[in-house]
């Protein structure tokens, strides 16, 4: 803390001696501070509080933190696992990965702190109550007093209010234990030692958010003020950082001009007797520590920011227990020789060297591989809805992304990168400088490509899913690719195996291959038999030099984030349905987001054919018994919403049109049939146990091919159903009704219309995450749907079902 202490004075000091100028602290990993027009009074710290990922106010955050009014951090409950993904395929803790590098990118861009807590997102929730019975109060509450006193804010900003009117319970808890912190819980030290959670800290202010209710609001500011030293308004900045949140869909506009944010004040320790809507300033009260309180270190010359380090490895993996060779460079572009003292290794600093302007300076180090890079808080298994560090979550590098003070970035080079010590003439201090060590390559397109030196296993061994589908007591034949990642700098002959289930055989039971140096290289299978209903599991292993590898890792890398690796056993849970899927079904599927019911569908051995929107009015529609529409589908693609009529007039010439749910673009006119309402909040059934009630014994929803009984709705997971219609007009026909305890139920889980000479499907039930689960009564409710035009055909003239 004392760093932070000394950079606070010094800023102050600075600023003290009158003309507003641009601050930066280099070195130490210090975030840049940029200052317009600061008080001396202004500068404080805060924190903001939320749920998720999405939930912070990137335009408030920006506001302060790149003005320098105060230094600011954003603490998230969860890192958004429960969420949904418009960029890819990945679920769950997968998505988590990519949500949390997410929020850094957005912090990299608006220059403020993030921390989370151990919470995994389990997904939507009703009530606080609710949301407590997945994470426990107090194991939550610990965490969020561990970063109160570690960041020790003066002001704690909730973004949410902690009462029912918050909607999702996530956000109504993110709220509550911010209430309790600012209460009483991080100045208590009897409920919170010392030890254990840090010295206590007693926050002076609380407020929340008054966006959604700006009728509360009692201060309100221009966060859309321009910088001029920036050469962007603080909106400009905050609209950058939004829009790193990819995954969710929340690209937004870089705004200029005059832009409102709006906070209630909800408690003051300072200024109490002050009212409220008479406030200057969310400071007002808090004074700045004077000058002599602390000691004020020299600040750092402007011309430091002429030192450039960068530390190149020879290889992108490094396996585990082996040394990787790397060059440190580093650049004088002063315009005076420089004093370096190079780190040589294992955090040993060497000879100190003088390196003349405007030249460079190499030298090389090994770095041993010693522990495997991967997501920290993934490196061991859940306990239940938490997240269960492998070491003791005490501390708030645990809790956090680190030392709070540094960039992701700084912090990775201080784990594992490239130190220098570099005092410049008239310095009176040797300032530290630091690189992350990376991996580095020209790629034709995307030009200089740096990937961060990443530790694995000798040999990484994956399959290309974790659950799959089959059909009972059916003929399966299907292929299983193992895929090996080498981390070995020489060629290795390596032997992999499947184990199986009984009732299923494989075209050979070893395969022996020679895997390149540090290459990667895909065996398949070929698996045939039979399997009972159930679950079974198909396990593959690998040999290389006497070593057996059982597990991998699955890579996580988008453009927009750092990539990062999520690993996982080679294995496959085979969950063998009882289904019959009639012989005359065609699918035509459309995706959706996050969506992975095709690839589902395909391991039923249904025909599907994947229909690109664009290409929707070049394709003979007529030769699908149905054409399928994914998740949210209509939201993620413009293209999908112009060729919508092709699809319309599919189903009235004759074809099955199954449309799994979207959000509230679906009441617009032209994209369904009939009309919808949804209500907002929208209505959902969150409880993945809640009774669903047949309203339509006889349709051929439930009754063919296969008969759905009330054992069909069991072992789903995280939700039934999502974005409900609350209306809907009277031509649709509703089969199930379904709801949350405590509510009225809600009749369209699925309502299906004739149109024209077909059928149109529409359900909302959550099957985009039972199907790739392998959830069994799901799998054979959606079959249905497919089959259900058919069905009726079939029915009326007595046939039966083949296959």
């Amino acid at each position: 803390m004392e760093f932070m202490k000394r950079a606070v004075l010094a800023l102050v000091a600075v600023m003290m001696v009158g003309a507003p100028r641009f601050l930066s602290g280099q070195g130490s990993g210090a975030v840049s501070l940029q200052c317009y027009h600061c008080a001396p009074s202004d500068w404080r710290r805060v924190l903001v509080i939320g749920a998720h990922p999405d939930d912070e106010d990137t335009q408030l955050i920006a506001w302060l933190q790149r003005s320098g009014r105060a230094e600011t951090a954003y603490l998230s409950l969860t890192r958004g696992d429960g969420g949904q993904n418009l960029i890819g395929n990945e679920l769950g803790e997968a998505l988590g990965i990519i949500r949390t590098e997410e929020l850094l990118a957005a912090r990299r861009v608006d220059g403020a702190h993030q921390f989370f807590t151990r919470a995994y997102d389990f997904g939507f929730s009703k009530s606080a109550a609710e949301t407590f019975t997945h994470w426990p109060k107090d194991s939550l509450l610990n965490d969020v007093v561990k970063v109160v006193r570690a960041f020790r804010p003066h002001v704690i900003m909730a973004v949410f209010s902690g009462t029912p009117r918050d909607g999702h319970g996530q956000h109504q808890v993110s709220a509550i234990l911010a209430k309790e912190a600012y209460e009483s819980a991080a100045a208590d030290t009897v409920r919170y030692p010392v030890r254990i959670f840090g010295p206590a800290w007693t926050p002076l202010k609380i407020y929340r958010f008054a966006r959604f209710a700006p009728e509360g609001a009692t201060i309100r500011f221009n966060v859309g003020e321009f910088n001029p030293a920036l050469g962007k308004s603080y909106a400009e900045i905050a609209g950058e950082s939004r829009s790193q949140h990819k995954s969710q869909g929340f690209g937004t506009l870089q705004r200029k001009g005059v832009v409102w944010d709006l906070l209630r004040r909800e408690s003051s320790r300072v200024n109490e007797s002050t009212d409220a809507k008479s406030e200057q300033s969310m400071f007002d009260g808090i004074t700045a520590p004077a000058p002599g309180e602390i000691d004020v270190p020299a600040w750092h010359d402007s011309t430091q920011s002429a030192i450039a380090l960068e530390a190149v490895a020879d290889r992108q993996y490094v396996a585990l227990g082996d040394s990787a060779r790397v060059t440190a460079t580093l650049y004088n572009r002063s315009r005076s020789e420089a004093e370096v003292r190079p780190q040589i290794g294992g955090g040993v600093l060497g000879d100190a060297v003088r390196v003349p302007a405007d030249s460079a300076y190499s030298w090389t180090f090994r770095v041993r591989g010693s522990e495997i890079t991967q997501p920290w808080w993934l490196a061991t298994p859940r306990n239940g809805d938490l997240f269960s560090p492998p070491i003791p979550a005490a501390t708030p590098e645990m809790i956090g992304n680190g030392d709070f003070r540094a960039t992701a970035e700084d912090q990775r080079a201080k784990r594992g990168g490239a130190i220098a010590l570099v005092r410049l003439p008239g310095g009176e201090v040797l300032v530290e400088h630091t690189a992350p060590i990376v991996y580095r390559y020209a790629d034709p397109v995307r030009g200089d490509v740096q990937r961060p030196l990443a530790v694995m296993p000798a040999l990484s061994v994956t399959l290309d899913r974790a659950n799959e589908l089959a059909r009972a007591n059916t003929p399966l034949e299907r292929f299983f690719t193992v895929t090996l990642r080498s981390a070995i700098m020489k060629p290795q002959s390596v032997s992999v195996t499947l184990t199986l289930p009984a009732g299923l055989t494989a075209d050979s039971a070893t395969r022996t291959v020679t895997l390149d140096s540090a290459g990667t290289r895909a065996i398949t299978f070929r698996v045939h038999g039979r399997l009972a209903p159930g679950q079974h599991e198909v396990k593959a292993r690998a040999s290389a030099n006497g070593i057996t590898y059982d597990s991998g890792f699955i890579p996580i890398d988008h453009d927009h984030i750092s990539p990062e690796r999520f690993y996982r056993p080679a294995v496959v849970a085979l969950h063998s349905v009882d289904v019959k899927i009639p012989a005359t079904v065609r699918i035509g599927y459309i995706h959706g987001v996050g969506d992975n019911v095709e690839p589902a569908l395909e391991q039923l051995d249904i025909p599907v054919t994947v229909i690109e929107p664009r290409a929707i009015p070049t394709v003979d529609l007529l030769k699908f018994s149905t054409v399928v529409v994914g998740p949210r589908a209509y939201q993620a693609s413009h293209e999908l919403v112009d060729n919508n009529p092709y699809l319309l007039a599919y189903a009235r010439n004759g074809g099955t049109l199954v449309v799994q749910y979207g959000q509230y673009e679906m009441t617009q006119p032209g994209m369904m049939p009939y009309s919808i309402s949804i209500a907002r909040p929208h209505d959902r059934v969150t409880e993945e146990n809640a009774p669903i009630t047949i309203i339509d014994a006889a349709s051929a929803a439930v009754r063919r091919p296969n008969v759905i009984t009330s054992a069909d709705f069991a072992g789903w997971i995280q939700e039934r159903a999502l974005y409900m219609p609350r209306t809907f007009d009277e031509r649709y026909h509703p089969i199930v009704a379904l709801n949350d305890p405590g509510e009225p139920a809600n009749r369209g889980g699925i309502i299906v219309t004739p149109y024209g000479r077909g059928l149109y499907v529409y359900t909302t039930l959550a099957f985009f995450r039972q199907l790739p689960a392998g959830v069994s009564g799901a799998t054979r409710l959606f079959v249905n749907l497919l089959a259900m035009n058919g069905a009726e055909r079939e029915a009326r003239a007595g046939s039966g079902m083949g296959r």
